[in-house]
């Protein structure tokens, strides 16, 4: 590799995913008592920060773009992101009040704060934790000998396998020249992207809601034409990202709380009088609203694993099994309330009375969503056939993503007050229409509904989901790699499930073409996890699986290092021998 005594590992991105590798990297390194001082780690981002990345970068974000999940779900490890909150309490409310005040709206004087761990925090505030471990595991690394180089506002232009190890052209903005650095290990923890382009479309079309000051600009150039007119907004997604959309919209008006800190009504100013908003979607529905976890007992998904549940059951369980499974579980919890079907089709007329009996009965999201969790993390996806996966990825997996990434109770309270002032509708698309929505030069409709029905609209804001099939990847890099043969899509039966292939279900080695044999092979350079990578949107989309994903990445490049060490120290002693 590199020489007799170097071992270099890189991260491609250091997002939350890179963030991870690293402090679990850092981790390992030193409870393996290895000499770390023949360790060199190069990190390589193209933001100017390490840590945030793009879904928590402060500077892209509005402290109303609250985290889908409690603070107990999001750590890099064990309990810490409570556990750093508790420890800088007095300095973060200091300098940040303003990321705590929005999830503490009843705080008279924010400097009583003290953590919830059931709480929804800013995702900017996620971010700060990001980055202060990067920073804090950096120096850890150079304490205990290691070589660190962190590589930010750079782009990755391309990568090979080469006989000396992976090599890597990249170039940072300030530069006109490209860097080439051979390295033993490489983890490509690239995280989201957009394969829209901005220049796909004209002003109307804002072809993603972040970051914030973007969006901010593209309101204030519609809302100039003919200045006098309401403005038909309409955002495509009512997900999370749709969410963070309607807020950023609405930012320079005025939410009103109660003493308990619940929203009661949404006061308009002279820009936000002038909007409607147009939440659309193929189901019509906001996330599932959650507060408070549960306790549950399973009754019929009782196992841990998915290989147990068909143990059990005795047979090979169909994804139709499944979804019966989930309905007699629902069922029994709720005393017949609750099945399958509810929430296939939610029993509601509009996403507005859908969200004002999630806000007065959140206990129903949480046992749904346990349940639905619980199946999630058995990993039932991979156990399908592929006509299977493929009716899951057109019809099913949206239901699972609505009602396993919910949005925290102040938002829906915030939803619910932008209805009741006249601002906000709902619509929705349906599945058949794939051409619901039609821009052209001229104007810009939008169809819903048996019967038929359309408006007109002046902007729309996309924030659906992103595409995960590789050949929508808009980096060089990963295009490269594709193209190249160092990495694959996978496909089963002809059917691609989107993202790379990886060595197996529990593995986040890529898996490559041999340049000579043309066989598929592991790459003995490459890996990755996030959604780069197949499966992981139906499987491990949540914070967990990303420090278990980091620390499998850790364990395999120490382990590296260890064989390493052990073939020089035998051709060393094959060498005294023959000397």
């Amino acid at each position: 590799m590199q020489s007799k005594n170097i071992t270099k590992f890189c991260i491609v991105g250091t997002g939350f995913s890179g963030t991870a590798a690293l402090v679990h990297l850092v981790k390992q390194l030193i409870a393996s008592k290895l000499d770390c001082r023949n360790i060199e780690v190069v990190t390589i981002e193209q933001r100017q920060d390490n840590g945030p990345g793009h879904p928590y970068c402060n500077e892209e974000l509005l402290p109303t773009h609250l985290c889908n999940n409690q603070t107990y779900m999001m750590a890099l490890f064990d309990n810490d992101f409570y556990d750093w909150l508790c420890e800088r309490r007095v300095e973060l409310a200091k300098q940040v009040p303003n990321l705590i005040q929005v999830t503490h709206p009843e705080l008279k004087d924010v400097m009583l704060w003290q953590p919830d761990q059931e709480a929804f925090y800013p995702r900017a505030l996620f971010g700060l934790y990001l980055k202060a471990r990067f920073t804090q595991y950096s120096l850890v690394a150079e304490e205990n000998g290691m070589r660190l180089s962190h590589f930010n506002d750079c782009q990755v232009l391309d990568g090979q396998s080469t006989d000396e190890g992976f090599a890597l052209h990249f170039r940072q903005s300030a530069s006109l020249n490209a860097t080439t650095q051979v390295f033993d290990k490489v983890l490509l923890a690239t995280g989201h992207w957009n394969s829209l382009k901005q220049s796909q479309f004209d002003d109307r079309v804002l072809t993603s809601p972040y970051p914030y000051s973007r969006l901010n600009t593209w309101l204030s150039k519609q809302l100039q034409r003919d200045a006098e007119t309401t403005k038909q907004i309409c955002i495509k997604g009512m997900g999370p990202s749709g969410i963070d959309a309607i807020l950023s919209l609405v930012e320079s008006g005025q939410f009103s709380h109660n003493a308990q800190g619940d929203v009661t009504a949404f006061i308009t100013d002279k820009r936000t009088a002038k909007l409607k908003i147009h939440a659309l979607s193929r189901c019509g529905f906001f996330p599932a609203v959650r507060d408070k976890r549960i306790e549950h007992q399973f009754k019929y998904l009782t196992e841990e694993t998915f290989f147990d549940l068909e143990l059990k059951q005795g047979k090979r369980l169909t994804l139709d099994d499944i979804l019966l499974l989930i309905d007699k579980e629902l069922k029994a919890a709720s005393d017949g309330a609750i099945g399958w079907h509810d929430v296939a089709h939610p029993p509601f007329s509009s996403a507005l009375e859908k969200l004002k009996y999630d806000a007065a009965m959140p206990r129903d999201n949480a046992l749904i969503h346990t349940v639905l969790l619980r199946v999630r993390r058995m990993k039932f996806y991979r156990y399908l056939n592929a006509d299977e996966k493929q009716r899951y990825d057109s019809e099913l997996d949206t239901h699972f993503i609505r009602t396993a990434v919910p949005i925290p109770l102040l938002n829906a309270q915030k939803l619910i007050a932008l209805f009741e002032a006249g601002i906000l509708s709902s619509c929705q698309l349906g599945y058949e229409h794939k051409d619901a929505i039609k821009v052209t030069k001229t104007d810009m409709v939008v169809t819903f509904g048996q019967p038929q029905k359309q408006f007109h609209a002046d902007g729309l804001i996309l924030a659906a989901g992103q595409s995960f099939k590789l050949a929508h990847h808009p980096d060089s890099l990963v295009k490269s790699l594709v193209a190249r043969g160092e990495l694959r899509p996978h496909t089963e039966q002809n059917y691609q499930t989107g993202g790379i292939q990886l060595q197996g279900h529990e593995s986040y080695r890529a898996m490559r073409i041999d340049p000579n044999t043309q066989q598929v092979q592991v790459s003995p350079y490459l890996s990755s996890f996030g959604v780069l990578t197949r499966y992981w949107q139906n499987e491990r989309n949540f914070a967990a699986a990303f420090v278990e994903a980091a620390q499998s990445v850790a364990h395999d490049w120490v382990d590296h290092i260890y064989q390493h060490t052990t073939s020089q120290h035998l051709r060393t002693d094959q060498d005294k021998v023959h000397a």
